[in-house]
Parts: C-alpha cells; structure tokens; sequence
C-alpha cells in the first residue's frame, strides 16, 4: 500500500510540476533569417526590409496588393479592415508595411528599438514573424 501511496504522489508531482522550453532552433534560426548584420537582434529596418520581401512573395499577380487569399492568413478578416484604411479590401505595400511596423512596436515592449529572442517568441513576436515569413 505504501508504495502505490508513493507512485500516485510522485506521479501527481510530474504532473503538476511545471515545464520550461527552451529556446527553439526555430527561434533562433526566425532571427538569422531577419538579422543580415548577425547582431542577434532584429531592428526596424530588418523588420521592413524583410516584410518588404515577403509582400513581394505573397503578390503572385503583381499587382501590388494582397487580398485576402493572397495573405493566407497572416491577418484575420477583421485585422485585415483595420489595416485597411482605403476599404478596398487589400492591402498595398504601405499599408502591409505599416503593420509590420505596429507589430514590431508592440513585440518590442522595452522599447530599446530592437528584438532579440525572447522578445520573438511572445505571441506579438511570433505575429511578427508571420507578417515578415
């Protein structure tokens, strides 16, 4: 009795003990792709310089929007409005660009003008990455 006493406790403990991820090769490997200068941090600039490029791979027709297929899922409907401010339901590169460029604000809550790791792998970093993928 006293070891199944002993198992359900230890195994209760597993349960309840919490577990801590490290950093992902995935991680790491977002900020090479956006970090040309291999500072291990992405800026601004990185950010606009990659968002750019993504734009231009998300535009398969060149016609210099990206409607909501075209997104495929990077905004929701209803982001997709709100970056939207000539409601023609796409988005030019200024204005693609200029979410990127909120989204980086808001993953970069210190404010020090650059992203690093930890800063990637909050929720608004991962939206982020999916902006500029």
């Amino acid at each position: 009795m006293a070891f199944r006493l002993s198992s359900a406790v230890l195994l209760a403990a597993l349960v309840a003990a919490p577990t801590y991820a490290a950093p992902t090769t995935t991680t790491k490997v977002d900020i090479a792709a956006f970090d040309p200068d291999k500072d291990g941090t992405i800026d601004l600039k990185e950010a606009l310089a990659a968002g750019s490029a993504a734009f231009d791979k998300l535009d398969p027709d060149k016609d210099g929007t990206l409607d909501a297929k075209e997104l495929k899922g990077r905004v929701s409907e209803a982001d997709l409005k709100k970056l939207d401010p000539d409601n023609d339901g796409t988005l030019d590169k200024k204005e693609y660009l200029a979410a990127v460029e909120a989204q980086f604000k808001a993953a970069n809550p210190d404010n020090d003008g650059t992203i690093d790791a930890r800063e990637l792998a909050s929720p608004a970093g991962s939206a982020l990455v999916n902006l500029i993928r």
